[in-house]
């Protein structure tokens, strides 16, 4: 009886956790956004304009990094650089389309 009550509690909690889980972790999903470098500008201070509020500006400065394929940090005023821009979570979300189903 007290396996039985302990193995379906273990159940119980584990499907929770997993339930949680895939529930909470949503896709993100970024944009291409061409930008041209101005003097004074750096690395930091582009992924700072370009970064959401609950983002940490190194990982922006990193994704940015990786898109252009840069070793370092480096820039010149008139470059184009490719910024990947988080898309706001509204836009993440598949809306519902109609469909037409014949019924017989």
């Amino acid at each position: 009886m007290k396996k039985s009550l302990l193995a379906f509690l273990l159940g119980a909690v584990l499907s929770a956790a997993f339930t949680y889980m895939n529930v909470s972790a949503s896709p993100v999903v970024y944009e291409q956004q061409a930008v041209t470098v101005h003097a004074g500008d750096t690395l930091w201070t582009i992924a700072s304009r370009w970064s959401g509020t609950d983002e940490d500006v190194r990982e922006v400065v990193q994704r940015i990094r990786t898109a252009n394929r840069m070793e370092g940090t480096d820039i010149r005023a008139g470059q184009q650089l490719v910024v990947p821009v988080r898309r706001p979570a509204a836009d993440n979300k598949k809306t519902a389309q109609p469909v037409n189903v014949a019924v017989r």
